[in-house]
């Protein structure tokens, strides 16, 4: 008798536990679920990346990845809410447009005409006008963003990554500005 009580306590309790994380488990699924769903919203990502450009009075590095040795030097993109964009050569990146205009860095190539589109999931920015006196069109797709550390200069960096259509030659790169 005492056996049968002590058994029945033991499945008693092992029953209620089951039934608890039962329980447990399909609610964080549920709420996982939720949370899950607010990250995929790319939209709102994505509409961002308009005003995030032309609210920052920063230069927005174009360059192959974050940690890219060129010869050459890279763009640097300077975007103003009248829908224009001036363009830069430098040859590194530059914690501020303030300190690169110090360093005598900014080399103007143009001014380009920019305009916004959202495109499925993506942000496209078309590009057009004439640079280093040669008329141009590109355009950026925004993909993801990113966030990294440019090893030469040590300095934290965050942008997008961005396929780069000119003259329908589209390459990989990534647009990012330096972090405060």
């Amino acid at each position: 008798m005492k056996k049968t009580r002590t058994l029945a306590a033991v499945f008693s309790l092992l029953a209620i536990l089951t039934i608890g994380l039962a329980g447990c488990s399909s609610k964080s699924s549920k709420s996982g679920s939720t949370q899950q769903a607010s990250f995929k919203n790319k939209t709102t990502k994505k509409a961002d990346v308009k005003s995030t450009l032309t609210n920052s009075t920063k230069l927005w590095y174009v360059t192959g990845a974050v940690n890219a040795k060129s010869n050459s030097g890279m763009e640097a993109y300077r975007f103003n809410k009248n829908g224009k964009v001036t363009v830069y050569n430098v040859n590194k990146f530059y914690k501020t447009y303030a300190a690169a205009k110090k360093a005598n860095a900014l080399n103007k190539s143009g001014e380009l005409n920019t305009t916004f589109k959202t495109k499925g999931d993506d942000t496209v920015i078309n590009f057009k006008g004439k640079l280093s006196d040669i008329p141009m069109t590109q355009k950026f797709t925004v993909k993801k963003t990113l966030t990294g550390t440019n090893k030469a200069t040590k300095l934290k960096v965050a942008g997008y990554h961005i396929s780069r259509d000119i003259d329908n030659d589209v390459t990989q790169a990534v647009m990012v500005k330096v972090g405060n």
